[in-house]
């Protein structure tokens, strides 16, 4: 095979298979992500107060209202945002998956997204 078709079939073979990455979601993307695997969680496994709804839609908007915020100037704190919030949603999922036998990492979760989750404006 020549290296051209090479690189042709390798390139086509990658994409198809795509690979364990992470989504590639928006910022709002992985702010409903991580509203619906929080709310779940908590509804499964306690501490949901309100309707889930509710409970995904102030998240989203909590998200909504500091990223303006994190995106001010070039720190890179939208992105340590985003990082935080698909560890959250990875941890939430794992423990909502194991019927609440598994608690979510909180030393996972607090080098991700620091104290009072200071990654996301504390917003948790």
């Amino acid at each position: 095979m020549n290296p051209r078709m090479a690189s042709l079939v390798v390139s086509t073979w990658l994409m198809a298979c795509g690979g364990t990455e992470a989504p590639q979601l928006s910022y709002a993307g992985w702010a409903e992500r991580t509203a619906e695997a929080a709310c779940a969680h908590a509804e499964l496994c306690g501490g949901l107060t309100v309707p889930r709804e509710q409970c995904e839609a102030d998240l989203i908007s909590a998200y909504a209202e500091v990223e303006p915020e994190l995106a001010r100037g070039d720190t890179g704190a939208k992105a340590g945002c985003v990082q935080c919030m698909r560890i959250r949603t990875e941890e939430l999922d794992a423990a909502t998956a194991s019927g609440c036998q598994q608690a979510p990492d909180e030393a996972r979760l607090l080098a991700v997204c620091g104290v009072d989750n200071a990654a996301c404006a504390g917003v948790p």
